[in-house]
């Protein structure tokens, strides 16, 4: 969290200063038309938890003050210049330093000038064509020709990535399991937002680097010297550690605690995942070379690669949350083994 950093946005400004601006109430046409925007606008902002009304009156109105207004120009503002809903509610909150969000945004730009200087060679370049048919043929020709390139690129740079931290011998239908849990190729689909444009050239950046390859490729080789390679196909291992994966957000949102028999349960079961047996409970010897093993792995590097799979693939999102319970239970687990 960077809610106390100084790139976190105040929303309150001047306006909060000021104790009769915190009395004067405000009904929701009269905001909309304060700031431009319109009815429906503001109500769908209030039921996303992006701006919230000073007060619901016992007759369901909602009434803002001049502390809501401010931010609801915020909000315009930057979605005037093309910030998403979900980036704007990380800005507003703290969660994304506002410079880290300006820098992907300058890249999303960056990346639309280059698409529109694109789109005017195409045109002018169908232009010069013979015309008619052969040219709208042409036009196809070359919008597909650049969208390959951009789908290269993707591929081109997970391979990379792929290649530099497996050891040749490790079957190809694994790694994307191995690395983020699920496969890749299901995830990066469709047009990418300004902070995936920019995750992934932060991806590319990583794998660029030599130094980080090595420190990648040494924590994943020990990392293997631990587990087994399942014996079972890629698509029911994948299944059972999503099926895995379900359970443990649900006992962490139900606020379940570490040494609760239901989360140490579902641990067991993880680590059966990586381990030589068909069913849970592992060996207290494997269980502990695992835990231990896990518990090491948190170079600034993993982190760095773990928060960009995050930014790529959203529905990752649901495993930040189960983290902090998973990794709290290894080391409960891991202190009872100690004291026996």
């Amino acid at each position: 969290m960077h809610s106390n950093s100084r790139n976190s946005v105040d929303t309150t400004q001047d306006q909060q200063t000021d104790p009769t601006a915190k009395k004067v109430k405000f009904s929701i046409g009269q905001v909309a038309k304060i700031t431009g925007s319109t009815v429906p606008t503001v109500r769908y902002y209030d039921e996303i938890g992006l701006l919230s009304p000073a007060e619901i009156t016992s007759g369901g109105h909602r009434l803002y003050t001049a502390a809501e207004i401010w931010r609801l120009k915020l909000i315009l503002t930057l979605r005037y210049l093309n910030f998403g809903i979900d980036e704007i509610q990380k800005m507003i909150s703290g969660d994304i330093p506002v410079d880290t969000a300006i820098d992907w945004q300058m890249e999303a730009l960056d990346n639309q000038m280059r698409t529109l200087a694109s789109m005017k060679s195409i045109l002018e370049q169908t232009k010069q064509s013979k015309g008619g048919t052969d040219s709208l043929r042409f036009m196809y020709e070359l919008v597909e020709s650049i969208s390959a390139n951009t789908l290269a690129r993707e591929k081109f740079i997970l391979e990379k990535m792929f290649l530099s931290v497996f050891p040749e011998q490790f079957p190809v239908e694994w790694r994307e399991i191995f690395l983020l849990g699920v496969k890749v190729s299901t995830l990066l689909d469709g047009k990418l937002s300004a902070a995936q444009t920019a995750a992934l050239d932060e991806l590319e950046e990583m794998f660029n680097d030599s130094q980080i390859v090595r420190e990648l490729k040494k924590d994943f080789l020990s990392y293997l010297e631990v587990v087994q390679l399942p014996r079972i196909s890629v698509e029911m291992w994948s299944a059972k550690m999503m099926k895995n994966h379900k359970q443990l957000l649900k006992l962490a949102e139900q606020h379940a605690t570490p040494d609760s028999p239901f989360v140490q349960a579902n641990v067991q079961e993880y680590v059966s995942l990586f381990a030589d047996v068909d069913e849970p409970p592992v060996s207290e010897s494997f269980f502990r070379r695992f835990a231990e093993k896990m518990l090491s792995m948190q170079s600034e590097n993993l982190e760095r690669f773990r928060r960009i799979s995050f930014i790529l693939y959203p529905s990752l999102q649901s495993y930040m949350k189960t983290n902090e319970l998973f990794y709290q239970a290894l080391v409960w687990k891991l202190q009872q083994l100690d004291k026996e």
